[in-house]
């Protein structure tokens, strides 16, 4: 695999190749060459991954891309929420009317259907690797998942998968340094106002089995609240889905935005 350096992107050092088995796993050989803070695209993907081992696929024309961030292992729910949130921001930028919701933990909605993943894994000591896709032009068909895919492209959103990168890095950046100075209640209060199934009756499927609730927020560590009853529980982890028929009780609405 052989590399370009394209320029600088906020804080990091872009590179791109034009086919790569994975952009994370990429990421993790360069590092030690090209210094800590890059950002690395490729034009296609072939074995993409997202979590739960689940599979990425990487159609032409969307976008691929892992950057380095650095982190504590204690704050890494938030800065899940913090990735999320900023994507979700940049497409209610791209389009205002838009309807844009993120669930929780990593997934970003439009629509009621996916349009982008994350998937963090480490790189070494603080410094993580943040791999995201992001359906520019096309969709997969998702035969594992309740709901379904979308791309901008499909709701009338025209951008670069390229254009798409250099928004979303600069808000990253943004959001970055608004968590950094204020701390996470900054970025709480706005993944709230976007988080799907926000005090809803939902469920957790997790390795240890599925449990039902409401859906009371995130903590202070990004991590989700459950409500039963009187009890508050917190999670770590796990898929979420509305507790009413086991799926995301997302609405289907087609609109178009110029």
């Amino acid at each position: 695999m052989s590399s370009v350096y394209k320029g600088k992107i906020a804080l990091w050092s872009w590179y791109e190749a034009e086919t790569v088995a994975s952009t994370n796993d990429e990421i993790k050989k360069m590092v030690p060459d090209k210094g800590r803070n890059i950002v690395f695209s490729a034009v296609c993907q072939t074995k993409g991954r997202g979590r739960r081992g689940r599979s990425w696929k990487g159609m032409e024309g969307n976008l691929f891309f892992t950057y380095s961030q650095e982190a504590e292992p204690a704050e890494l729910g938030r800065i899940v929420c913090l990735t999320g949130l900023s994507l979700a921001k940049v497409v209610k930028k791209i389009a205002p009317g838009a309807r844009v919701q993120i669930k929780w933990p990593n997934d970003v909605f439009l629509e009621g259907k996916k349009l982008s993943g994350i998937l963090l894994e480490n790189i070494s000591g603080n410094l993580w690797a943040i791999g995201i896709g992001v359906n520019i032009v096309s969709a997969p068909v998702l035969t594992d998942m309740p709901y379904r895919a979308v791309s901008l492209r499909e709701c009338g959103i025209s951008l670069d998968r390229t254009e798409f990168l250099r928004y979303y890095l600069d808000e990253f950046a943004a959001d970055m340094e608004l968590y950094r100075q204020q701390g996470f209640a900054a970025i709480k209060g706005q993944w709230s106002a976007l988080a799907l199934n926000y005090q809803q009756e939902i469920s957790i499927k997790a390795e240890t089995g599925i449990k039902s609730g409401k859906f009371a927020g995130i903590d202070d560590n990004g991590y989700l609240l459950l409500k039963t009853g009187e009890k508050m529980e917190r999670v770590t982890a796990g898929d979420m889905f509305a507790a009413w028929n086991g799926e995301c009780g997302l609405e289907e609405k087609e609109k178009t935005y110029k």
